[in-house]
């Protein structure tokens, strides 16, 4: 029958498309294990491996995944590469050092690899911050390839494919900030083998250890999620560029203003604790909606300063995990709105016993100093800010029926126009 090849060949087609779909890639899957070396300075996070971890693991499969990662705070990239040599005129203030933080990553390349030769390796670098600020931008493309050519003869691999975070736009204010962004993006783009990420949008927020800042040169929890996500699209991308990525595996979930906020689980619950003089109703903190720029607008709840703490308990009516908190603030000379003295999330699944999920970065206290005594000094223009902090612990998510806000006041008002539990987009 002169049909029936053609009708084989359809069903062996629509097979593969299922198997396509189902690995989460199109095109056909990749075979081998492949290799992930992720290093780089303090921005190289166990939260950025993780979330890498994850998507590269949810496109090839997590039993074909092998990841090594190092990251080491404040160094510079003459610290991994044995060759670096200084800019003209200068001069190498420690040459002892060079390639020590290598052979740190290289011993945990081995601890992952064993004797196995990968289908691939990709090398992934969050660096640059060290080298700008000391003015040594003019040596870091050569020094960079070096390591490359480095790490792929030392693991016996004809090619290695490599993806760069572009440091973020905090460090423009550094001697070779702007010369180093322009190197990196350089390097992803100049080289068939390589790629970059953007990181500018991620850097504004509650950071790991607790402060806010309007912009940092480090990142929120939630930003490390991104970047691992980012990094791991395109590692994907130059190890199979034919494959069809899922786009729910790499979908961005970052909030940093109440303008992203659509909705939240804390939407019409009950709000209890601490009503400043002349309030009495606290509905106004979890009706969903933010105040403008004025704090006599009626969103907004003013609490005087006090020697007493502020205490917000929000009842969620059932017990359901959490994965973040916020609350919304004004700053305002006109309303002398400043940042609270300290600001603590806890939560409680029993509506008794409540508890702090990591003090690190659930107890909040406003980071630049310098440019808080400027506000004083030159006073605060109305602006909305979001203090939103992640809620986890070593036993899996954070799960709870009550949540709760302490507040210190100190010498300033603390204007709130809403609690906020798990916000969506």
């Amino acid at each position: 029958m002169p049909t029936r090849p053609n009708f084989m060949h359809a069903i062996r087609l629509i097979s593969i498309l299922f198997l396509c779909l189902t690995a989460g890639v199109c095109g056909g899957e990749v075979p081998g294990r492949h290799l992930f070396v992720l290093s780089g300075q303090s921005n190289m996070t166990q939260t950025l491996g993780h979330s890498f971890y994850e998507c590269v693991g949810a496109v090839l499969g997590k039993d074909r995944v092998l990841i090594a990662r190092t990251g080491h705070p404040g160094q510079p990239i003459k610290n991994w590469y044995r060759d670096w040599q200084p800019p003209e005129g200068m001069e190498d203030p420690k040459p002892d050092k060079n390639g020590h933080l290598y052979d740190v990553l290289i011993a945990a390349v081995e601890r992952v690899r064993k004797d196995e030769t990968p289908a691939s390796a990709t090398f992934i670098w969050m660096q640059g911050e060290a080298d700008a600020s000391r003015g040594w931008a003019s040596v870091y493309e050569k020094s960079f390839l070096g390591l490359s050519d480095q790490l792929r003869a030392d693991l016996g691999i004809e090619e290695i494919h490599f993806v760069v975070g572009r440091i973020n736009d905090y460090w423009l204010r550094e001697p070779d900030g702007e010369a180093m962004r322009e190197i990196l993006a350089k390097l992803g783009e100049d080289h068939a083998n390589g790629a970059w990420i953007d990181t500018d949008d991620l850097n504004r927020g509650v950071n790991p250890w607790g402060g806010f800042s309007f912009e940092d040169g480090h990142y929120p929890p939630e930003g490390y999620v991104v970047i691992g996500q980012r990094f791991a699209r395109e590692a994907c991308r130059l190890i199979a560029p034919d494959i069809e990525l899922d786009p729910a595996i790499f979908e961005e979930r970052f909030i940093d203003s109440y303008r992203q906020i659509k909705t939240h689980d804390g939407i019409g619950k009950k709000v209890s604790g601490s009503a400043p003089p002349g309030a009495t109703d606290l509905s106004v903190l979890s009706d969903g909606k933010f105040g403008t720029t004025d704090h006599q607008d009626g969103a907004w709840v003013g609490f005087p300063p006090s020697d007493q703490p502020i205490e917000l308990v929000l009842d969620l009516g059932a017990e359901m995990e959490v994965d973040s908190m916020a609350v919304n603030l004004l700053l305002s000379s006109a309303a002398k709105s400043e940042f609270p003295e300290q600001l603590v999330y806890s939560t409680s699944a029993d509506g008794q016993e409540f508890r702090v999920n990591g003090s690190r970065y659930n107890t909040i206290r406003y980071y630049n100093t310098k440019e808080l005594a400027k506000m004083r000094t030159d006073g605060i223009e109305p602006v909305s800010v979001l203090l939103l902090t992640r809620q986890w612990d070593r036993e899996g998510p954070v799960r709870a029926r009550k949540v709760k806000v302490e507040i210190k006041t100190g010498g300033q008002w603390v204007f709130i126009d809403e609690i906020v539990v798990n916000p969506r987009k």
